[in-house]
């Protein structure tokens, strides 16, 4: 999990109290700080932090400390554990004193990793809210703390974890020199360019999440919830409404589809979701702008002025800039899709979120209706006058394709014989209606039987680069397509269908 990255290049520092040998502080510190501990080891219960810490030490042996979790919402140690970032500096205190520094490389929520690595408390609390770091220096002299700690207003001795702001480290900076403290360049931690590649990588990290959340409901949130930011941006004005407007259609969104029986903004699913571990996941500044202010009740105890505060999460710009495209955003929900629920209809979803048709290379004509249900019971079979506008499709260019595959499927060679002849179907590689907007031409359209076009159109199975024809969720081989040397396939159209089956080149 990523936490938001301190990019401003002005640290914040991190009063980090090591913990007496009753708590196996100077043992712990000892062996997961000084010596450090070997990825291998805990590579099981790492899960999907395993590759960033891989990334950090590249020797293998990575130097963590945690934090045990608090009931407290706005206490010292719950604001320390919301707000540190990435990039910060960390004093560790211990016998009045403080005796060494680190920076924090990287920050995770992992309680298993945490009960491998020192166990519980007697209170059966793990420490697992962790802080990867690097530049760990034990000072040439132990700093002593009283005169740092009454210049902040902090009580002596240091008891909490607390986080100092920008500023209020400025402040004590002349004290730390005095003692011998060296001021550190402050590590500025560029944002990584953007790419398709690494939004996938991210989304897909959400999606794990979710899966490693199973029994926790606030995990249906996450699918959801980026999926509803996807469809902001495919809509044409989805970023015209007011924030409050759009958490209120998102809440909407949330209890039309049963992911909580609370709003998303009360206290009790904030609070869920700080404690499951998945805030950390939507914070993330590789994909997200969050309002975190209704995580941690930074506004007292009333849930409506919580529920008033509720995190509204944005895509950053960039992020946003990559779905504007619609083969980007159609490989976004086809990684997202698996992590929702699975009892809702994922196409009546897709159409109330804007983003009818991305689960079907034949799209959404204009002024066809989407998939969804209206209110009220008029039947099993009712009926509704609309009006329909159609794009007319080329029957000549259908029948030619079928012709010349002698009504063959070009999967699986199957010829179905009628009363009155074969049947066969033409399937338009990229769809004709939104978002795939596709060509009514030869080079467009494929002669398949029944069932294969349904497995098409709906992603079940998709064509390779090479033409090898494949199951889309295992990737296991089903066959070669079969071609016709007078009938062309359009690469580019092979290439977007698989975009939206999520598996694009």
């Amino acid at each position: 999990m990523n936490y938001v990255k301190n990019v401003s290049g002005v640290p914040q520092l991190v009063l980090q109290p090591r913990g007496s040998a009753k708590d196996r502080g100077p043992q712990n510190y000892k062996d997961s700080v000084e010596q450090g501990i070997r990825l291998r080891d805990v590579a099981a219960e790492l899960g999907p932090d395993l590759a960033a810490l891989t990334a950090l030490y590249p020797d293998g042996v990575a130097r963590l400390w945690g934090s045990t979790p608090t009931n407290q919402v706005n206490n010292y140690k719950a604001r320390a554990l919301r707000d540190r970032r990435v990039g910060d500096d960390v004093l560790f205190y211990a016998e009045t004193a403080f005796y060494a520094r680190a920076r924090i490389l990287h920050l995770l929520h992992n309680p298993a990793a945490a009960k491998r690595i020192w166990g519980a408390d007697d209170d059966g609390q793990t420490w697992e809210y962790m802080m990867a770091l690097g530049d760990v220096e034990r000072l040439e002299r132990p700093v002593p703390a009283a005169p740092i700690l009454r210049r902040l207003g902090l009580g002596v001795p240091l008891r909490s974890l607390t986080l100092l702001s920008a500023a209020e480290y400025a402040t004590i900076q002349p004290l730390l020199a005095a003692a011998g403290v060296t001021t550190r360049r402050p590590a500025v931690i560029a944002p990584p360019k953007m790419s398709r590649k690494r939004l996938f990588k991210a989304l897909q990290r959400v999606v794990d999440a979710c899966h490693g959340h199973d029994a926790d409901p606030s995990a249906s949130l996450l699918p959801l919830t980026v999926l509803w930011n996807i469809g902001q941006i495919a809509s044409a004005d989805g970023h015209s409404a007011e924030p409050q407007h759009l958490r209120s259609d998102l809440e909407s969104i949330l209890q039309r589809y049963g992911a909580t029986d609370s709003r998303p903004g009360d206290a009790e699913m904030s609070g869920r979701l700080r404690d499951s571990g998945l805030l950390e996941i939507v914070s993330s500044s590789e994909l997200w702008e969050v309002d975190r202010s209704g995580f941690h009740g930074g506004q007292g105890s009333d849930p409506r002025a919580v529920e008033a505060n509720a995190p509204l999460m944005g895509f950053s710009s960039a992020v946003a800039a990559l779905l504007r495209d619609p083969e980007t955003r159609g490989r976004a929900v086809a990684v997202l899709s698996p992590a929702l629920p699975v009892d809702i209809d994922p196409a009546a979803f897709l159409a109330e979120v804007g983003l009818a048709g991305y689960d079907s290379a034949s799209g959404v004509l204009d002024g066809e209706k989407a998939a969804g249900s209206e209110a009220g019971d008029q039947g099993p079979a009712r009926r509704k006058a609309a009006r329909i506008e159609r794009i007319v499709r080329s029957s000549a260019v259908a029948e030619k394709v079928k012709r010349l595959h002698g009504h063959r499927c070009q999967v699986c060679d199957t010829r179905l014989a009628t009363r009155y002849g074969f049947y066969s179907e033409a399937a338009h590689i990229k769809g004709l209606g939104r978002p795939h907007e596709g060509s009514d031409q030869i080079d467009n359209v494929l002669c398949l039987c029944p069932n294969h076009h349904v497995q098409f159109d709906t992603f079940a199975i998709f064509i390779d680069s090479n033409l090898v024809v494949r199951w889309t969720v295992s990737g296991e081989k089903i066959g070669k397509l079969r071609l016709h040397p007078k009938h062309p396939i359009g690469p580019e159209n092979l290439q977007h269908h698989r975009w939206f089956c999520g598996r694009a080149d």
